[in-house]
């Protein structure tokens, strides 16, 4: 089931405001906000990962609080150590479904439950959307010098 199908099929059964807070990260809901806040945390560790690895500095947004645990920054350093990206993009992945499972852990079906399947069905989208043929010519076309 995609996404947009899952929210054809939710339609029915969801408030406004909730379908909206499924594809909306600042609307009204304790869930999508605490999701919000942790996949910004989130991705700034992988940004300060990727700077490092670079060799450059990366500028920490102080206005926005940090939620990332101390796990999660070790398991995303120790996947960019690997250096092979489709393990780092995989295991990036992982790392996020875990936190929508502590999210919905004790919860049996309500919004917060809802919310994290539709996150975890939209990150097992992006990777049955991809296609190797597409990925090879996007590489190709990356790597030839313009003249």
């Amino acid at each position: 089931m995609s996404p947009d199908e899952f929210i054809e099929r939710a339609t029915p059964w969801l408030t406004e405001e909730e379908l909206k807070a499924l594809t909306n990260a600042d609307a009204n809901f304790d869930v999508a906000a605490e999701w919000a806040l942790w996949e910004r945390s989130f991705r700034s560790a992988v940004a300060q990962v990727r700077a490092a690895k670079l060799g450059k500095e990366f500028q920490v947004d102080r206005l926005k609080t940090d939620v990332m645990d101390g796990a999660t920054r070790q398991g995303i350093a120790e996947l960019y150590k690997t250096g092979e990206p489709l393990k780092i993009e995989r295991g990036l992945d992982l790392l996020s479904f875990s936190r929508l499972d502590e999210m919905s852990a004790g919860h049996f079906f309500d919004y917060t439950v809802v919310f994290c399947y539709f996150k975890k069905l939209m990150i097992l989208w992006r990777w049955k959307c991809l296609d190797d043929l597409k990925g090879q010519e996007v590489l190709k076309d990356s790597c030839m010098v313009k003249s």
